[in-house]
C-alpha cells in the first residue's frame, strides 16, 4: 500500500471546523513549533529562593536588576508586598507610605476579658482591605494597659473608620499583643511612633457599580448602576531603574512613586524597606514639595533620563488626571514643576479615558490609552518631548500585555492582537476566537505577555471565561507567524537576561525557573498536539483503509523515550468517530500496525513520562481506498 503524509504544517488553527482545517493543527498544550515542528515545550522548577517560602499576596511583577557593583537581584510586586530576591533569600521590602508619625495615647482596649487593641489616628490612611494593610510601631512610651501589653513591631491594621483600627501582631513577626484587658475601654500608651506600609491592594478585578459607573448618558441620572463596564484593576506594580536604585508605583492614581535605595538594602537586607520618593528626595535634602502624589504608570526615559509618569495629578492640582503625562527634570528626582531653568512638563492625551500601559521603544517610548497607540519622543528644549498618535481603535487591554521586541511592539487588545514597527498592524491570529471566545473581561488586567527570545515567542498568559485567575495561554512565534495554545497557571514574567533561565511566578506566590528540563516541578508533564480530520483524497469522496503508522520523532532527556498515538476515524463530519489507540511507541519502534477505516482521520500525539523532550519529525501512513466491507 502507498504511504501518506501525517506531517501537518506548524501552528494551531481553531477559526475553523476540524473537518475543514485537515491536516493542520488544531489543538495543543505545553507544545511550541520549532523548525516547522511540533515539540515540547521546557519544564520548569521552583527556584532555591522560593523553594519552600511563598510570598504573601499574588505577584504580578519581576524586576531583575544589577547595582553598580554588578550585584543581581530581583523584586517581586504582589498585590500586598514587595520582595526582593538577593543571595539566595527572599526579603520583604514592602514600601513605607509615609514618615513616621508620632501619636500621644493611641490605644484603647476592648472589651474586658479580651485582647482587642484599637489604635486611634485622625486621617490614618490605612484602607479597608482584606487581609488587612499593615503598620510598623516603632516605638510605644507607656506598656502594659489594663493588663495588655503591645510591643513595638509590626502589625495588621484592621480598618474600623477613618480616625481608628484594631491591630492583630503579624506571624513571625517582631511585634506582638499579651494579656486581656482587666477593666476595658482604657485609653493609654504615651508617645507612640508608628509608620504605616503601601496599603494592599485587591487581588482581582472588580466590576464597578455604584454611582457614577459607566459612560454619560448610559442610564438615569441620579440612579446607582447595577451594571457598568468598569472594570475595578487588581494591584498591578511597575518598576524601572533609576541608576542602580528603583522607582516603582502601584498605578492607578491611588498613590505616589515609590524608592528603592538598592545599596541600602545590600547594605542591610534584612531589615531594609523601601519608602516614597519624597522621603528619599527629603532624606538627601532635597526638595520633595512638587513631586506626584498621585500616579499611574512609572518610568524612567532612555538615555535623556527624564522620571516620567504616565497618568498623575497634574501640576498645581491634587486631582488624578488619567490622560496627563508628566516628566521630571532631566537626571532630577524633584524638579517637576515647568519653568525655563528645567525641563519638566507635561501633556494630555486627547483621545481615550485612561493611560494603560508605558513601554521603551527604539527612539521613543510607546504609550497605550484604552483606545488609542501614541508615540512620546525626546526633542530636547523648548518642549522636551513630542508626542503623536500612531495609532486609532488599537489600545491594550491590560498594563503588561505590550511586549517590546528588537524595537518593535506587540500586545493583546480589547478583541485582537496587534502589533507596532513604524505602523500599526492586526496580527492575523488563526486562534483568535479560542482565545475571547472564553475570556473573564473582568479580570482582563491580569492579562501580561511573556517574552522568550530563544524561541522567537511571546506568550500572552490570560484567565479563561469562569476563572478569577490566569489560567491560559496563547504563543505568537513573530519570526514564522504561527501561533500555539494551551492552558498553565502564571501571573508574572521576565525573560532570560542577567538570569540564565526565565522567571514566572504562581498565584500561591511561588518562583520558577522557566524552560529548565522537562518536567512540571518535579513530575512527569503531559504535552500533546492534534490534527484536525483530514481525508484520503481532496474532495473525500473514498473511504481509506489504514493499517500501519511509520513514527519519526527526535527525543532529548534521560527518561524513557516514549510517545503516544492515537488516531480517530469518521465517515461524515457529524458521525461518531471510532477511536484508535493510544499507542506507546517507543525510539526504537520502526513502524505500528492497526487497523483502521474512515473517509476522514485525526492523529494526536502525546507524552506523560518524566524526564523527556521531543520533536515530531514525518510521520507517515500505510494506506488505500477501500469499502465498506
Amino acid at each position: 500500500m502507498p504511504l501518506v503524509d501525517l506531517t501537518a504544517p506548524a501552528g494551531v488553527v481553531t477559526e475553523i471546523t476540524d473537518y475543514q482545517a485537515g491536516l493542520r493543527f488544531t489543538d495543543a498544550d505545553k507544545v511550541r513549533f520549532k523548525y516547522d515542528q511540533a515539540e515540547k515545550i521546557g519544564g520548569w522548577y521552583k527556584r532555591d529562593a522560593s523553594a519552600s517560602n511563598a510570598m504573601s499576596g499574588v505577584p504580578r511583577n519581576i524586576f531583575p536588576h544589577r547595582d553598580k557593583d554588578g550585584a543581581k537581584l530581583i523584586l517581586y510586586g504582589t498585590s500586598t508586598h514587595v520582595y526582593a530576591e538577593y543571595s539566595n533569600n527572599i526579603r520583604d521590602i514592602t514600601p513605607y507610605r509615609t514618615d513616621t508619625q508620632t501619636l500621644t495615647n493611641p490605644f484603647t482596649t476592648g472589651g474586658a476579658g479580651t485582647s482587642i487593641v484599637t489604635v486611634t489616628d485622625t486621617a490614618h490612611g490605612v484602607a479597608y482591605t482584606s487581609p488587612a494593610s499593615r503598620v510598623i510601631i516603632e516605638s510605644i512610651a507607656t506598656m502594659p494597659l489594663d493588663g495588655i501589653t503591645v510591643t513595638a513591631g509590626e502589625y495588621y491594621a484592621t480598618y474600623v473608620d477613618a480616625n481608628s483600627y484594631t491591630i492583630t501582631a503579624v506571624a513571625g513577626g517582631t511585634g506582638s499583643i499579651s494579656g486581656t484587658a482587666a477593666s476595658g475601654a482604657v485609653t493609654g500608651g504615651g508617645s507612640t511612633e508608628v509608620r504605616y506600609l503601601v496599603n494592599n491592594g485587591p487581588e482581582d478585578g472588580l466590576t464597578g457599580f455604584g454611582f457614577g459607573a459607566g459612560l454619560w448618558g448610559a442610564a438615569s441620572w441620579g440612579t446607582a448602576r447595577s451594571t457598568s463596564g468598569v472594570v475595578l484593576s487588581p494591584r498591578v506594580w511597575t518598576m524601572d531603574s533609576w541608576g542602580e536604585d528603583i522607582v516603582a508605583s502601584i498605578g492607578g492614581g491611588e498613590d505616589t512613586i515609590y524608592y528603592f535605595d538598592v545599596s541600602a538594602f545590600i547594605a542591610a537586607p534584612t531589615t531594609y524597606r523601601g519608602t516614597t520618593l519624597g522621603w528619599y528626595v527629603n532624606s538627601i535634602g532635597g526638595d520633595n514639595t512638587n513631586i506626584p502624589t498621585k500616579v499611574g504608570v512609572v518610568l524612567v526615559s532612555t538615555p535623556d533620563r527624564h522620571l516620567t509618569v504616565f497618568g498623575c495629578n497634574p501640576e498645581l492640582s491634587s486631582t488624578y488626571d488619567r490622560l496627563t503625562v508628566r516628566w521630571c527634570s532631566q537626571e532630577s528626582l524633584s524638579d517637576w514643576n515647568t519653568a525655563i531653568t528645567n525641563t519638566a512638563g507635561s501633556q494630555r492625551l486627547g483621545t481615550g479615558t485612561n493611560i494603560e500601559s508605558a513601554s521603551k521603544g527604539r527612539g521613543q517610548m510607546i504609550l497605550w490609552t484604552d483606545v488609542d497607540l501614541y508615540g512620546m519622543q525626546f526633542t530636547g528644549p523648548p518642549f522636551t518631548f513630542s508626542f503623536q498618535q500612531l495609532g486609532e481603535a488599537s489600545g491594550t487591554i491590560s498594563k503588561n500585555s505590550p511586549a517590546m521586541i528588537e524595537g518593535g511592539s506587540f500586545w493583546m487588545g480589547i478583541d485582537n492582537f496587534y502589533a507596532f514597527d513604524g505602523a500599526v498592524k492586526t496580527l492575523k491570529c488563526p486562534v483568535l476566537s479560542h482565545v475571547f471566545n472564553s475570556f473573564n473581561q473582568t479580570q482582563r488586567e491580569k492579562v501580561f505577555s511573556a517574552e522568550i527570545i530563544e524561541f522567537n515567542e511571546i506568550w500572552w498568559f490570560y484567565p479563561s471565561a469562569g476563572q478569577t485567575e490566569v489560567d491560559k495561554y496563547v504563543i505568537y512565534n513573530y519570526i514564522d507567524q504561527i501561533w500555539s495554545i494551551g492552558s498553565l497557571s502564571r501571573t508574572a514574567w521576565h525573560d532570560a537576561g542577567i538570569y540564565t533561565y526565565p522567571m514566572a511566578t504562581d498565584g500561591s506566590g511561588f518562583i520558577f525557573n522557566q524552560e529548565y528540563g522537562y518536567n512540571d516541578e518535579a513530575g512527569a508533564m503531559t504535552a500533546y498536539v492534534e490534527t484536525g480530520f483530514f481525508t484520503g483524497d481532496k474532495a473525500g469522496n473514498s473511504l481509506f483503509f489504514v493499517d500501519k503508522v511509520i513514527p519519526d520523532t527526535t527525543f532529548t532527556g534521560g527518561g524513557t523515550k516514549e510517545i503516544n498515538f492515537q488516531m480517530k476515524t469518521k465517515l461524515y463530519p457529524n458521525t461518531t468517530e471510532t477511536t484508535k489507540g493510544p499507542y506507546t511507541l517507543a525510539a526504537t519502534d520502526g513502524r505500528l500496525n492497526f487497523r483502521a477505516r474512515g473517509r476522514s482521520f485525526q492523529s494526536k500525539y502525546y507524552s506523560d513520562n518524566a524526564d523527556i523532550g521531543w520533536r515530531l519529525g514525518t510521520w507517515r501512513m500505510e494506506a488505500q481506498q477501500d469499502g465498506l466491507r
